[in-house]
């Protein structure tokens, strides 16, 4: 008989899982970061809309991915390879969180386009698709529900009689139907911006806003290659890759979206420490140049410019209006995108007079 190959101390000394408690630690505070100053900025003008209440839950949910990888991964061996390592329920409790997650944060794109584009081909494309989504949530949590019996086949399925579905592909079905939703949902935007007849850089400014999501794409097309290690003999070495993975593509989702709602805020934060800097090094005289963000630009909001037909808009001393007939704009001198008050009265110019809304 052949002697059994004994591992070397090396190979069993081998570990990831320092890694993976960074990577596991770091997303939590980005995106309780990120959420908090969307509510805030959003907060300060008017209530809460649906789109905020999505990223909510978007949030807490991602939040639940990466402290369950922290109490259930490298405790359990996840990041070592497999020798003696108790087999527990925490990927099966990861995957619930990691479909919802991701799920929620696609829901809360597609309500903000449906909030700020008012084109009706778009927000029917925005409707069903968000029905597809929802419908997809609701069939992941059934297969992982039924999918194996008994459930405890799931991460378990060494010892006794069991039936389950094909684990390495589901996980394909499940990642090549999100990344296929990602691409399709942050592409949606783009022919209506692109239709729009304002200055190149104020499109290129609005393409990257709402496009800035097919980052998180790459992070799903990475997260394919990873796919399988859910097969592998030494799960708990290959699929600490996947694990890492798992717990930044739904971070990086939740950025992204939230991107849209603060990019103002932080560009006038950037633009004090910069003039802050800038005065500093010059005379006292000169130091009241810097720049400072008014009180208003801080509290406002995403707010949508009636009887029109494409996308709302909102800057600092102007609002410019798109026809659906003629997709041509006026803007008064000094355009910069700006969310604008509720409560403000909005003045759109026309060739012979200004009409309030």
């Amino acid at each position: 008989m052949a002697a059994t190959s004994v591992p070397s101390a090396e190979y069993l000394a081998e570990s990831k899982t320092t890694l993976l408690n960074v990577l596991y630690s770091i997303p939590i505070p980005l995106e309780l970061t990120s959420t908090s100053l969307r509510l805030w900025v959003r907060s300060r003008s008017t209530s809460l809309a649906f789109d905020d209440y999505l990223m909510i839950w978007a949030t807490i949910t991602s939040i639940g991915v990466c402290v369950c990888g922290l109490v259930y991964g490298p405790p359990y061996g996840l990041g070592r390879h497999l020798a003696a390592v108790p087999l527990e329920h925490g990927d099966y409790i990861f995957s619930h969180f990691y479909n919802m997650a991701i799920a929620c944060t696609k829901l809360s794109v597609l309500a903000l386009y449906y909030h700020v584009f008012e084109k009706p081909k778009l927000r029917i494309a925005v409707v069903a698709t968000f029905t597809f989504v929802v419908a997809w949530i609701i069939v992941m949590e059934v297969i992982l529900g039924f999918g194996c019996r008994p459930i405890r086949a799931w991460w378990h399925a060494t010892d006794g009689d069991f039936t389950c579905v094909d684990k390495v592909a589901f996980t394909f079905f499940t990642n090549i139907t999100n990344l296929t939703t990602d691409l399709w949902i942050f592409a949606m935007p783009i022919p209506t911006i692109l239709k729009l007849n304002v200055a190149r850089e104020k499109r290129i400014s609005l393409l990257f806003l709402f496009t800035i999501g097919f980052g998180t794409c790459a992070i799903s097309a990475a997260r394919l290659t990873f796919i399988v290690g859910v097969g592998a003999e030494d799960f708990t070495w290959t699929m600490a890759s996947l694990g890492i993975m798992s717990a930044w593509e739904p971070c990086g989702g939740i950025l992204c979206a939230n991107l849209p709602m603060v990019y103002r805020y932080l560009k006038d934060i950037f633009r004090t420490v910069k003039a802050t800097v800038q005065s500093s090094k010059n005379t006292a005289g000169t130091s009241g140049l810097s720049e400072r963000p008014s009180q208003t630009a801080l509290s406002n909001d995403w707010k949508r410019l009636h009887n029109t037909d494409n996308l709302a808009t909102y800057e600092r001393q102007a609002t410019w209006e798109i026809s659906s007939s003629s997709m041509t704009s006026t803007v008064v001198p000094d355009y910069e995108m700006r969310p604008m008050m509720r409560s403000q009265h909005t003045l759109a110019r026309s060739k012979d007079s200004l009409r309030t809304y």
